[in-house]
């Protein structure tokens, strides 16, 4: 068993992604988010802040789920975030 730690490696901030119109998650592919908004860059997203909180995925299809320790904003994909923390799974 390896007990070496993985490392976050955020993408680059040029890096497009999917905004769903229901949540306001953002997902690399378009097919992790129920109504796709419209189309964002990382760096129109993460590091702004956020003005809802977090919410889950209304048709339950897409609840895994990780929020920004920084800005609170909230994506699919742990890449999308500079300090991404998994949020617990609704029962």
């Amino acid at each position: 068993m390896s007990t070496e730690k993985k490392v976050h490696v955020p993408l680059p901030k040029e890096t497009p992604a999917f905004v769903c119109a229901h949540c306001g998650a953002v997902a690399l592919d378009p097919n992790n988010i129920c109504k796709v908004q419209g189309k964002v860059k990382k760096a129109d997203w993460c590091g702004s802040r956020g003005v809802m909180p977090p919410s889950y995925c209304h048709n339950k299809a897409n609840n895994l789920r990780y929020q920004c320790k920084n800005c609170g904003k909230v994506a699919i994909n742990p890449e999308l975030l500079c300090e991404p923390q998994q949020l617990e799974i609704p029962g």
